[in-house]
């Protein structure tokens, strides 16, 4: 059985690997994350803080992927469901099974306050690390499809192209989503 590491010895450990990779040019680039069975690479450039989840205020009438806001460190945060956002066939939660989750706050200079949902914190990768695989149809949100040395698959989520489209911009459910006319 693996021992699971704390919030704080996680990021202590973190902190010491990305101040060794500004000694080293070819360094990690990503931080793995894992959600619902999906694992994706999150570019270290387009992340920030990771919190332990604190009171969530849900919000009516948003797309189901719209878990609610928070409050992280005095602002208002959004915490999404990328699995649900992108679209891609998560596996449901194991009843009684561990359910360890953490947000993965964005990078404010990406201009939103918005944090991933994320259950397992799954290192620090790099390019050299991975092979991309070739895609016919590139999909929003994703900017490559990869595959590790051991054969798992990884999405590179493009945090930017996300935050920008429209379905991010505007969660509200289709029925909400025009002004009402008198």
């Amino acid at each position: 059985m693996a021992t699971r590491l704390s919030l704080q010895t996680f990021q202590a450990e973190l902190a010491r690997k990305l101040a060794e990779s500004a000694e080293r040019p070819l360094a990690a680039g990503w931080l793995g994350v894992s959600w619902q069975g999906v694992r994706a690479l999150v570019p270290l450039t387009q992340a920030a803080e990771i919190f332990n989840p604190v009171a969530l205020q849900r919000l009516p009438h948003t797309q189901p992927w719209v878990l609610g806001v928070a409050s992280l460190r005095g602002g208002l945060t959004l915490v999404l469901d990328w699995v649900r956002l992108l679209g891609f066939p998560g596996q449901a939660p194991v009843a009684g099974g561990d359910d360890t989750v953490y947000w993965l706050h964005l990078n404010p200079a990406l201009g939103v306050h918005a944090a991933l949902c994320v259950d397992q914190l799954l290192g620090l990768r790099a390019a050299h690390d991975m092979v991309v695989e070739p895609s016919a149809d590139p999909e929003w949100g994703v900017k490559h499809r990869c595959r590790d040395a051991q054969g798992q698959h990884w999405v590179e989520l493009d945090l930017l192209a996300l935050t920008q489209s429209p379905q991010f911009l505007d969660p509200r459910l289709p029925a909400f989503a025009h002004a009402a006319t008198v």
